[in-house]
């Protein structure tokens, strides 16, 4: 029982101001155990299922497939018939998508929703058709410009209309089972990463959510977040299984050199013969220019082999490896892949423009066959017919159908999106053999290929040019190879150069990790005002759980920080209700609350002047600390005494650790100032009954925490902090140290566990306690040496008690003198003659005077004289030290230590500016206007609503202003055009001044904001003439004449203007201002027609 009850007590010690501490000391103070004694769980679950028997496990499948399950893919089935999170991470063409259609099917059974969202429309209308043909009618799609089939079972939608969801609260959330979460590494994206943490946090918490992407090394470091986010598990499934494995290749002198296979090493080889290869072209060039450009000889003929003519580098911008290919390398490039069966091909170009030149180069090639070139024809006239006679003439219609029924195809943003859909469409068909593509086409459509061609392994990432990451490049790469049809994937990299790229690029682009999925939340004024409207979740919640926030509050976390401020509350409210049902009991002591204050303000004080001392005069602090010198200390939760006297038998110290046998070990590890003394207990302390802590079972006379008794009281040997000292007294007494205490600092090696790795010898027995059994002189002492026999011992016994006794009498005369208020006080400041005067000498003195005052006050209350001041003292110090812990961690896990805090606190303050919300954080009607706008900067917005720039414009002038707001691509076209109206003129200049006071008024509230960049990023006035034109009526085939602005561009900017616009109808709704709302509706009909609006091929 006493050894239960030493451990404890062990656990209520010590500091309490340190919060790493704060475990044990919130268990203890809250009589409960250890927070951490439990294990902690692991909200990422890696450990696989064991299914030896699929169909023991999942006997009753939602869906059956026509052929067997990958390994991941039974995981996965069977962590959803659990009604399980499970992240999926696998390569390109694994066989994700099953996966998902099993979370439909499975809520098709239950008669419950499932929503699959995807990061860009085109890939919702491609999931819509492939869904489709899956599930039949049930299955809806929901886009910022239409809705089909709402009701259904399975929903596809962007994860941007699931956030406006979320935030309105739709019926429809109540009925969800299942979210599925694709190409989830689309979290990275800096513009909309922050969409996907929004939703993922805003989720309720019975929704179980499904999230498939590319091979990312952090895989268990997201789902963890998202399991602490949600606090449920997230199972990872995780493969580096791909079905058809890949090979890549150089293309250099019209051949393939192999640089590696499959999961094998860079194939070095391979490299050297590549660059070999490219030789011979920069050879014949310098000879060429030898002859002063003669013509014929080798140079013709390396002409005719489609080598590349010498061109002369421009410095380091055009390296000689990031040529482009001219007409004869990629005729060469195609009618290989064609001869070889490497056909259909995707080529990656990084630039819209790049890709029209070199498909416009192979315009004598023909790839289809016949019966194939008919095919393609006939479904381009059935998709044409779709549009109206004069957009079916448009110059990139008759281009594009041209170029498809020669099996060419070109993919990227600038197209018409009918056109994409229907290059997709016939790419799946194999009637496009070679497409040009840009990277979007491997994140937004689903098309394997049998080979896939790198024109360039550099791109813009929106800053500057750089290589393809790993993850990138992987990315695309992955399209090679389609599974059940082609036993190898071909990744052909292209050398147009005079020399392939450096080794190390390409090393590390090929066997490089994948892209880790990092955190791109931020604060939008939306966002704030939607969480501030809502009340469900507040800001300050939103921006703990995003991922930015992740590793710092799984810190607190792993600390159970959370988790012992709640327990520590609850002690906190225990200790003080008993404290206030215990003032019976402190008759006499009323005062003891002032008392503790004032003595731990004493004991701070001579902690900070003592280590001052010890650190400037060292030793023995100038004569402070020597040994002799009476002291008054204070230990009341750790061995029950205050304001006791102590004499000091061995000078302080500074070490790292205690002694060996010490109570008391050093938690920081830092530095500390301790010396040993004799201190006097108190007359109420009882030997035995109380099982006092501080006795040790190897304690013996003389050593550390050895309790004794003479003069018929009892006194024990402790080592004091000086942090422990109430006073110094002027009282010093001659001692004789050595027979007071036996110093075991050095055996201090075998106490603190020192390894053999510093002492061979640590181990080692000394040679006085080695047994000698078998030695025939042991036991006979050396000749001339004296014995110390057992009278000798009894005599040293003697003059020891006697020193005790001394020691005892010195230590009872300063308590009578303490009792009496006489006990002297040391000048402190005596001991620092001698040593150097510094700048801390003023602070020194300054807490050296604040002594005398304070010890007058303490000997002044009522409670210094109380006999049982050491219990009253010991629960009020647990109850403030246990206040000040849960103060401690109130501050760790406050909003303060969020990194994103002062932005929010700048971006409210400027929404109460503004008048957004009120000072109570209540939203107000600006605010309220600024929740319905999503796709654009919604505080210019709302401002043009307020200030009525809006309200004297027609519709066609209204849809054209707002197009500024809407385009966002580089164009030549800013500066306004003079045949617009004037009030069209007026609008956009208004547009540009609220801009410009709104990126001021965000600087001024501390916000790193330019306002001219913040205007010139918010307002592009490249198609203001384009889309008023257009909404007057114009033909498409006019407006294209009036911009170099490719004709995708121009539609994705008017599809987009039609969402503002029904935007721009619910702010006037909110407002109350109907002639807003009717121009609004106009213009949305307006600008809904022909080319622009054609349905999709995936739908209809």
């Amino acid at each position: 029982k006493k050894k239960k009850k030493k451990k404890k007590k062990k656990k209520k010690k010590g500091d309490m101001g340190n919060p790493l501490l704060a475990k044990a000391n919130i268990a203890s103070a809250a009589g409960g155990v250890d927070a951490s004694s439990g294990p902690r769980k692991s909200w990422a679950v890696t450990d696989p299922l064991p299914i030896k028997d699929f169909n023991a496990v999942v006997p009753n499948p939602a869906i059956r497939y026509p052929f067997e399950l990958d390994d991941f893919q039974k995981q996965a089935v069977a962590r959803l018939e659990r009604s399980e999170c499970i992240f999926v991470a696998a390569h390109t063409s694994a066989g994700k998508t099953v996966c998902a259609e099993y979370a439909i099917a499975l809520a098709r059974k239950h008669c419950t929703r499932a929503i699959y969202t995807s990061p860009i429309k085109a890939l919702s209308n491609q999931k819509y058709r492939d869904f489709r043909d899956r599930f039949g009618d049930d299955v809806g799609l929901i886009t910022g410009d239409m809705q089909i089939g709402a009701d259904s079972s399975c929903l596809i939608m962007t994860t941007e209309i699931l956030r406006s969801m979320l935030y309105r609260g739709a019926d429809l959330i109540r009925d969800i089972e299942f979210v599925c979460f694709d190409e989830c590494h689309y979290v990275n994206d800096s513009e909309r990463g922050v969409v996907w943490e929004e939703v993922i946090i805003m989720l309720p918490a019975y929704v179980n959510m499904l999230f498939l992407s590319a091979t990312t090394p952090n895989a268990i470091e997201f789902s963890d977040w998202i399991g602490r986010t949600k606090r449920k598990p997230v199972h990872v499934i995780r493969t580096d299984y791909r079905p058809v494995p890949l090979s890549h290749y150089l293309w250099a002198g019209l051949k393939l050199h192999k640089v590696m296979e499959g999961k094998s090493g860079f194939l070095e080889k391979g490299y050297a013969d590549a660059a070999k290869a490219l030789l011979p072209s920069s050879v014949t060039a310098q000879s060429k220019d030898k002859k002063g450009g003669a013509k014929g000889g080798a140079a013709a003929k390396a002409k005719q082999q489609g080598a590349l003519p010498h061109r002369l580098t421009r410095g380091s911008k055009d390296s000689s490896w990031q040529q482009q290919g001219s007409k004869g390398n990629w005729q060469s490039l195609v009618k290989f892949l064609d001869r070889e069966g490497l056909t259909p091909t995707v080529i990656f170009s990084f630039s819209k423009k790049k890709c029209e030149e070199i498909a416009n180069m192979l315009r004598t090639l023909d790839l289809n066959t016949a019966t194939e070139r008919n095919a393609a024809h006939m479904f381009a006239v059935q998709t044409m017919s779709r549009l109206s006679p004069n957009d079916s003439i448009l110059p990139q219609v008759l281009q594009t159908c041209e170029m498809v029924k020669r099996g060419i195809g070109v993919h990227h943003g600038g197209l018409l999106p009918i056109l994409k859909e229907m290059v997709e469409i016939l790419f799946s068909r194999n009637l496009i053999k070679v497409l040009f593509a840009t990277e979007t086409f491997a994140m937004g459509v689903n098309m394997p290929a049998r080979a896939v061609v790198f024109n360039s392994i550099r791109k813009h990432d929106g800053i500057q040019f750089r290589v393809l990451q790993p993850g990138e490049y992987t990315q695309m790469a992955g399209r090679a190879g389609r599974r059940g049809l082609d036993k190898v994937g071909t990744v052909i990299l292209c050398c147009f150069g005079d020399e392939p790229p450096p080794q190390l690029t390409l090393r590390n682009m090929l066997t490089g990790s994948s892209t880790k999925l990092e955190s791109q939340f931020r604060l939008t004024y939306n966002m704030i005002l939607n969480l501030l409207r809502v009340e469900d979740m507040s800001v300050e919640s939103m921006i703990k759980r995003s991922f930015s926030e992740f590793t710092t509050q799984r810190q607190l976390t792993l600390n159970d920080y959370p988790k012992l401020l709640s327990r520590g509350i609850k002690g906190l409210a225990k200790l003080e209700k008993e404290y206030e049902q215990e003032a019976d009991s402190r008759i006499g002591a009323e005062d003891i609350g002032d008392y503790y204050a004032t003595s731990v303000e004493l004991l701070s004080l001579n902690k900070s002047i003592l280590s001052f001392l010890l650190s400037s005069a060292g030793g023995t602090g100038g004569g402070a600390l020597v040994p002799g010198r009476i002291l008054l200390v204070t230990s009341a939760r750790k061995h029950a005494y205050v304001a006791t006297p102590a004499i000091v038998v061995k000078a302080p110290a500074s070490t790292t650790s205690s002694h060996p046998g010490s109570t008391e070990a050093s938690s920081s590890g830092g530095m500390k100032h301790t010396a040993v003394c004799i201190v006097l207990l108190p007359e109420s302390y009882v030997l035995e009954g109380d099982g006092d802590d501080t006795i040790t079972a190897n304690a013996k006379p003389g050593t550390l925490n050895y309790v004794g008794s003479s003069k018929q009281r009892h006194y024990a040997i402790h080592e004091v902090d000086v942090g422990e000292i109430v006073l110094v007294s002027s009282a010093k007494h001659k001692v004789d140290s050595k027979a007071l205490f036996k110093d075991s600092a050095p055996l201090l090696g075998k106490g603190l566990g020192i390894g053999s790795a510093r002492d061979p010898f640590a181990r080692a027995n000394p040679v006085g306690g080695r047994r000698m059994d078998n030695d025939p002189f042991a036991g006979m002492m050396a000749r001339g040496k004296k014995g110390k026999g057992p009278g000798a011992r009894s005599a040293d016994e003697s003059s020891q008690q006697s020193q005790l006794d001394q020691v005892l009498s010195y230590l009872i005369d300063a308590e009578i003198l303490q009792a009496k208020s006489r006990l002297g006080i040391m000048d402190l400041t005596e001991c620092t003659k001698g040593t150097h005067q510094g700048s801390d000498m003023f602070e020194f003195r300054s807490a050296c005077n604040r002594i005398d005052g304070l010890m007058s006050n303490l000997r002044s209350f009522r409670s210094h004289q109380h006999p049982s001041i050491e219990r009253h003292y010991a629960a009020i110090e647990r109850k403030e030290t246990l206040k000040a812990t849960v103060d401690t961690l109130r501050h760790l896990l406050s909003n303060e230590s969020l990194a994103l805090f002062p932005d929010f606190l700048q971006r409210k303050a400027l929404l109460q500016t503004l008048g957004y919300v009120d000072s109570n954080d209540a939203v107000q009607v600006k605010g309220r206007v600024a929740c319905e706008v999503n796709t654009c900067e919604e505080l210019i917005v709302t401002e043009m609503i307020f200030e009525g720039v809006l309200n004297e414009l027609e519709p066609a002038e209204i849809v054209a202003a707002l197009s500024a707001l809407i385009f966002q691509e580089k164009s030549n076209d800013s500066e306004l055009d003079s045949e617009l109206p004037d009030s069209l003129v007026l609008c956009c200049q208004k547009m540009r001044t609220i801009a410009m006071n709104l990126g001021s008024m965000q600087r001024d509230h501390g916000l790193a904001i330019d306002p001219k960049e913040y205007c010139d990023n918010s307002l592009k006035f490249g198609l203001v003439h384009v889309v008023y034109e257009w909404a007057l009526g114009v033909a498409f085939s006019s407006i294209c004449e009036l911009t170099l602005v490719q004709e995708g561009s121009i539609v994705r900017c008017i599809t987009r203007l039609d969402e503002l616009c029904r935007e721009v109808r619910n702010c006037a709704r909110v407002v109350g201002n109907p002639t807003l709302y009717r121009k609004a509706e106009i213009a949305s009909v307006a600008i809904k027609r022909d080319i622009v609006f054609a349905s999709s091929l995936y739908i209809s």
